[in-house]
């Protein structure tokens, strides 16, 4: 069972997605503010008993809610490159956590929500998850293995993401948004449509003007076959914002 996971992420991985290097360039110094703790947010690095990390965790000091919110990260991107997103839900007084899959690969990290889940079990009843790119994918299929309404699972954010052929979230019973960018050149408007069927009727579907591949994350560095975008990331990323807020509220 691992081992046909682990396949199917690699082959659709090699598909869909561009290995390439991340670079946070002038983003650096947003990224930085983002993984540095203030008087409101405590953020920390989770590992397992063996070192391994797990996730970078955001804590706000005077939580508003018991609902959070659970970023996976695209294919091989550095985590740290989705704080920002993580760190304004923090700063808004939400519990927020970036997975750190073994070699930044989601599939290799499918179950990494769950230590998430479980390191704030006596503080949040819900979460909000959202994954970008793969880490969309592989958020879509975790979502899909925690259903239950036990689980604890609020809602589940895709961003210029959509499941394998293997995921079929339907009937799923939890908001779905789906977010891709209008001159995104990995994730295209067509891989959006074909992969409706597999996504509830009542999806919300948000298309961004002028957005790309590279601003759903923070670098300066266009990711490879990506297009350029046509609006700041600034506005990519407010939309972003709004669109996981309105499922925490």
């Amino acid at each position: 069972m691992i081992l046909t996971k682990l396949i199917r992420g690699f082959v659709f991985a090699s598909v869909l997605f561009s290995f390439h290097q991340v670079a946070v360039a002038d983003a650096q110094s947003e990224v930085d503010t983002a993984m540095t703790s203030s008087p409101s947010v405590a953020v920390f690095q989770k590992r397992n008993f063996v070192g391994v990390s797990l996730f970078f965790g955001f804590e706000p000091v005077a939580p508003i809610s018991n609902r959070g919110v659970i970023v996976y990260p695209g294919a091989f991107q550095d985590p740290r490159a989705y704080a920002p997103i993580a760190r304004h839900f923090a700063d808004q007084g939400y519990y927020a956590a970036v997975v750190t899959p073994p070699f930044n690969f989601g599939f290799l990290g499918t179950h990494y929500g769950t230590y998430v889940k479980n390191h704030w079990r006596n503080d949040v009843a819900d979460w909000v998850v959202a994954g970008h790119s793969l880490g969309g994918t592989v958020a879509a299929l975790w979502v899909d293995n925690n259903r239950a309404p036990s689980d604890g699972i609020a809602g589940l954010v895709l961003l210029a993401a959509y499941p394998d052929a293997l995921t079929n979230l339907s009937d799923i019973q939890i908001p779905v948004t789906s977010i891709w960018g209008s001159v995104d050149g990995l994730t295209t408007e067509s891989d959006i449509e074909g992969s409706k069927d597999q996504l509830p009727a009542n999806t919300n579907y948000v298309r961004i003007e002028g957005g790309n591949h590279t601003q759903f994350y923070y670098s300066d560095t266009l990711q490879n076959n990506d297009n350029p975008a046509q609006i700041p990331r600034e506005e990519q990323q407010l939309i972003v914002e709004r669109e996981i807020a309105a499922m925490l509220h």
